[in-house]
């Protein structure tokens, strides 16, 4: 409960299999305009698109601009770290360069794995890690 008011504004929220507005997939440039034009079209501070079984989520600012993912592992790393500094955060090895300078400047240690949830999760064990992304 951050005490702050949250208005959801809705698009393509009800299920059809058929995929009418087509692939529920915004790593997919084509597949995000009908979010970055809702944020636009109602000032909303942000938005957020989700895949189309609910398993990842994907970002855009108050401009309707997509926010890459190696640009939230770190957001989310330094937020870890202020509650657990010195600790361990794992990285995929494609996001190299931002997590590895935003980690160490949070005083955290940035820990590569393989690329894949599988490997990164079980490095996250192996390491105690409190984050991987």
């Amino acid at each position: 409960a951050l005490g702050a008011p949250v208005e959801f504004i809705k698009i393509h929220n009800t299920p059809d299999g058929t995929f009418p507005n087509g692939i529920p997939n915004p790593l997919l440039p084509e597949c995000r305009d009908d979010t970055r034009k809702a944020v636009i079209e109602h000032g909303a501070d942000m938005g957020i698109a989700f895949d189309g079984d609910f398993d990842r989520c994907f970002l855009f600012d108050e401009k309707g601009q997509f926010i890459e993912g190696y640009y939230i592992v770190g957001l989310l790393a330094e937020a870890f770290l202020e509650k657990h500094p010195g600790a361990k955060i794992i990285h995929d090895p494609r996001l190299t360069w931002n997590t590895e300078a935003v980690v160490t400047a949070a005083g955290g240690t940035p820990v590569m794995s393989k690329t894949g949830h599988a490997f990164i999760k079980e490095r996250m064990r192996t390491e105690d890690a409190i984050y991987g992304g």
